[in-house]
């Protein structure tokens, strides 16, 4: 997690004997000099410049198949979270094959340590300050069929070397900052005021949000991008929720992206405002603690602010954030409120639904949509 460590990649493969390598990117980035670099230290014997926002299952699966076929022994991941997210999915795949030896389905693994091998070995690049992909241990896929979006989720999964270079968030365009940035600071939110926090996570969520908000606020107001504090933040913010969970936030983004395949880090940004003033009463007592850890306070505000007037500035400072980011409010996305019903039930069925603070009901996933 440095300047210039994309460098050791090369050396990287070696130590793990990787010859026949699969490189998963976008062609968001073929104008950018990261694949060449990539290409050049990898010498890949295939590559994968198509993955899309959101990958799905039959992509996975096509892919997957093709690299087998080709005999690949590690996947590396060059992108955003789609991109690592495939890369990781493909991985698995690789090493469990079906009863009879075919492939199987990434459908078949969602849920949490649903395959026996350890996936092939991954090797994650960051192109986004947001995902924190490249330090978890699950693979979200959408799945057209379902309409929702599936974790696949393993001890097996995390990556065996991770680059979280800030040169490479240097060609990002400024709407993917904002949205990807605001995806960090919701993860290491939701970390610390969920169910499953714990100290660990706690501690890795204010590292993550003291670089990350002052950062992105500069952006916002002055145009001048921290891209090592944003790159180190995130990365830290997945640390975070990869040590505990992610809430309600995600639950209904996951649920309005499976359906309308809307960009994740978009969503993230634009609920969580709203979901943090609907869950206040519960979160108060952690947000404040992490408000307090992480060194952030409301501005202007007086010291004797109780933790409740605390919790709300800073909301209300969240919210103020995402206009100055230029992005919408709920109403904006323009989801049809005919599906909102459907939506509220896919959110309560997402499987981080259980470390809300919270208990989130459908009805309570509807009233935010409602509300919002």
């Amino acid at each position: 997690m440095a300047e210039g460590c994309l460098s050791e990649l090369e050396p990287e493969l070696r130590r793990l004997g990787a010859s026949r390598v699969l490189l998963v990117t976008d062609s968001g980035l073929l104008g950018t000099p990261w694949p060449e670099q990539v290409t050049r230290a990898v010498n890949p014997v295939l590559v994968d410049a198509a993955t899309r926002p959101n990958p799905r299952v039959e992509d996975i699966n096509m892919l997957a198949c093709e690299a087998r076929e080709a005999g690949i022994d590690a996947v590396v991941g060059l992108g955003g979270g789609s991109v690592l997210d495939a890369a990781k999915a493909v991985a698995v795949l690789i090493t469990n094959p079906g009863p009879d030896g075919d492939m199987r389905s990434i459908v078949d693994l969602e849920g949490k340590n649903r395959f026996e091998h350890a996936a092939a070995p991954f090797l994650a690049i960051p192109t986004t300050c947001g995902t924190g992909s490249e330090v978890t241990w699950v693979s979200v896929i959408s799945d057209p069929d379902s309409r929702r979006k599936l974790s696949v989720k393993g001890d097996g999964m995390f990556a065996a070397a991770a680059f979280a270079d800030a040169r490479l968030i240097e060609t990002l365009p400024d709407d993917l900052v904002a949205t990807t940035a605001m995806d960090a600071v919701t993860h290491a939110i939701e970390a610390a005021v969920g169910r499953a926090a714990n100290p660990t996570s706690d501690g890795l969520a204010a590292a993550a949000l003291g670089r990350l908000l002052p950062a992105l606020e500069t952006f916002a107001s002055r145009g001048e991008r921290d891209h090592p504090r944003l790159m180190e933040g995130a990365t830290i913010a997945g640390m975070a929720f990869g040590n505990a969970d992610v809430g309600a936030v995600h639950c209904l983004s996951e649920a309005i992206g499976g359906v309308l395949d809307l960009p994740h880090g978009l969503l993230n940004a634009v609920l969580l405002a709203p979901v943090l003033r609907y869950t206040q009463q519960e979160i108060e007592e952690p947000l404040s603690r992490l408000l307090s850890s992480a060194g952030i306070n409301a501005e202007g505000a007086a010291v004797e602010m109780t933790g409740a007037e605390r919790v709300a500035a800073f909301i209300d400072r969240i919210d103020t954030l995402r206009c100055a980011l230029g992005l919408p409010s709920v109403d904006g996305l323009g989801i049809d409120t005919r599906g909102h019903a459907e939506l509220a039930r896919l959110a309560e069925q997402n499987g981080s639904n259980v470390s809300c603070r919270r208990d989130m009901t459908a009805d309570d996933y509807l009233r935010l949509l409602s509300v919002s």
